[in-house]
């Protein structure tokens, strides 16, 4: 078994169903194009997505660079989704607010958020910058609290991504992703 298989991750410390019940969910949403900068919290949902036939993927250097090239594949006819760390939205504020001015649809989905799950203090710029860019912007998010909602919140912020032509935010805590 390869170390990047989905089955590698499963004796880590994550909750499989919750990355699988992500991948369902943005597959059955239309997502086809990933752009992700490798995070220990979306490990899992970067697996499956990397896994999958149907998505391109493309692994990023820069958060930037990932919302850059996610919008491009948009507007190459992909349906996308950037996923990274929280504090990589702090450094994307300029791309995003072109996305927001050229109407270019794209889900972000961020680990950490300001509250829950902030156990180390080198987090905290993640943790002040990731809802903070997005609410400066006024672009709309979620912290997703309840595993239970995963596949009902991303069904919905797809449709609203999709219908609004606009980005939207999901922040993914700790808990919801890790087992331990």
């Amino acid at each position: 078994m390869s170390a990047d298989s989905p089955a590698a991750h499963a004796s880590a410390p994550y909750r499989q169903s919750a990355a699988e019940s992500f991948h369902r969910a943005l597959r059955a949403g239309g997502v086809d194009f990933a752009a992700y900068i490798p995070d220990s919290l979306l490990d899992p949902i970067e697996a499956l997505l990397e896994a999958d036939p149907g998505v391109r993927t493309v692994v990023c250097t820069r958060e930037d660079e990932g919302v850059a090239i996610a919008m491009g594949a948009y507007l190459g006819g992909k349906r996308p989704v950037a996923l990274m760390e929280g504090s990589g939205l702090g450094m994307s504020g300029l791309v995003l607010a072109r996305g927001l001015v050229q109407r270019t649809p794209l889900l972000l989905i961020a680990s950490h958020n300001r509250v829950l799950g902030g156990q180390f203090d080198y987090h905290a710029a993640t943790r002040l910058v990731g809802e903070g860019t997005l609410q400066g912007l006024g672009i709309p998010y979620l912290v997703l609290h309840d595993v239970a909602m995963i596949e009902t919140v991303v069904r919905e912020a797809l449709l609203t991504v999709w219908g609004q032509k606009l980005p939207v935010g999901l922040f993914v805590p700790r808990h919801v992703i890790r087992t331990d």
